[in-house]
């Protein structure tokens, strides 16, 4: 198919959803970041180029040639677990961690990148083994291998959160892949039972994370403050909010990381329960969208892609959420399009542009149920 085909046929709902989301993570990012003085104008100037760039990379993505992105799947996996060696080896430290790659004025971290490798290498490695009988364990412990590898990588930066991410894409390609049912009750129970050594891989303040969550009073002014304050700016909004640029936990500055991590609270503090109820449909309609032209979608790799970024894009919403609210331990995941960050940015529009290009340009039903293959 020509680009122009391709460009005529573009999933219109999925990128003007980004574009909405897009827009209300400009405006917040604004409104957190304008009490800090000189330092707000360039945050807000750069997650408006990262925007641009994105909706370049988005685009980028959605031409490029179907098969081209299947086979470019697993040595693209491989290249960002170089990368990640190499923030191991010689990257910027900020925080305790060691998670990025300078490049000029811009902070590069390949552990986002990372997240849509995996979707697409797992997506490659299922489309290869499948059967109507459904995978079993032997094809199975592969996949679980090749995950481990980014997993332990980004773990050692350290960043669990997003280590954790990888988890919930597997488990969640697992079952998109049609892994036998027997299969994943095993791999639940071995998993269930290697959760509490996790305990000794984590650094001391990831623990007194834990420890806050499970009673956030027991240290108010330290580990508990951020969670605290959250809370206090979510509840405070009230059913229609305070009003854009109103808020006054995000004003003051006692939310802290307000346009990165806590940037839900900003938002709901300022717009209330009416507005969060927008704002989850938009994500939840993207969601569903996602999941949609992986059932409609005639090959398996598409199928399997565009559900594996489904499932990345609900584990980082629900997580963070859960986290803004108390309902889980802060653990650093973004909020897509809303939070602040590049790396984010361009990850989340290059995900969405691989899966309307997956879903549109080759592999969908057509009229009544007749599938189309122009490549």
């Amino acid at each position: 198919m020509t680009k122009r085909g391709k460009l005529a046929r573009l999933d219109w709902p999925v990128f003007l959803m980004a574009l909405a989301l897009c827009g209300v993570g400009l405006l917040n990012v604004y409104s957190g970041t304008r009490a800090i003085g000189s330092v707000g104008v360039p945050l807000f100037t750069k997650q408006l180029i990262w925007i641009f760039l994105g909706i370049l990379a988005f685009f980028a993505c959605y031409i490029a040639s179907d098969r081209s992105i299947e086979e470019i799947s697993l040595p693209a996996f491989w290249g960002i677990v170089a990368v990640l060696v190499v923030v191991l080896v010689a990257g910027k430290v900020r925080g305790g961690a060691q998670r990025w790659i300078s490049l000029g004025g811009f902070n590069f971290q390949p552990s986002e990148f990372a997240k849509i490798a995996v979707v697409l290498m797992l997506a490659k490695y299922f489309a290869d083994r499948y059967s109507y009988a459904g995978i079993g364990l032997r094809d199975t412990f592969p996949a679980i291998g090749l995950v481990i590898v980014p997993f332990l990588l980004v773990a050692l930066q350290p960043d669990l959160g997003t280590a954790g991410v990888f988890v919930i894409i597997l488990l969640g390609m697992l079952v998109i892949s049609c892994v036998k049912t027997r299969v994943l009750i095993m791999l639940g129970g071995a998993g269930a039972l290697l959760v509490p050594c996790l305990w000794f891989m984590m650094k001391g303040y990831q623990k007194q994370r834990v420890l806050t969550f499970l009673d956030p009073e027991r240290d108010p002014l330290g580990a508990g403050y951020h969670v605290i304050q959250s809370k206090i700016a979510v509840g405070s909004g009230g059913f229609l909010g305070k009003g854009y640029l109103r808020g006054t936990q995000g004003s003051l500055r006692f939310l802290p990381e307000q346009h990165t991590d806590f940037a839900f609270a900003v938002f709901a503090e300022e717009w209330g329960f009416a507005g969060t109820l927008v704002l989850l449909a938009l994500f939840l309609f993207l969601v569903f969208r996602g999941f949609h032209l992986a059932a409609r979608s005639q090959d398996r790799f598409a199928s399997f892609a565009c559900g594996g970024i489904s499932v990345y894009f609900l584990a980082h919403i629900a997580i963070n959420l859960a986290m803004v609210c108390g309902l889980f331990p802060v653990v650093g995941i973004p909020l897509p399009f809303v939070s602040y960050g590049g790396s984010s940015m361009l990850t989340n529009m290059m995900a969405l542009g691989i899966m309307t290009g997956l879903a549109r340009s080759r592999f969908t039903f057509q009229g009544g149920g007749q599938s189309s293959i122009s490549a």
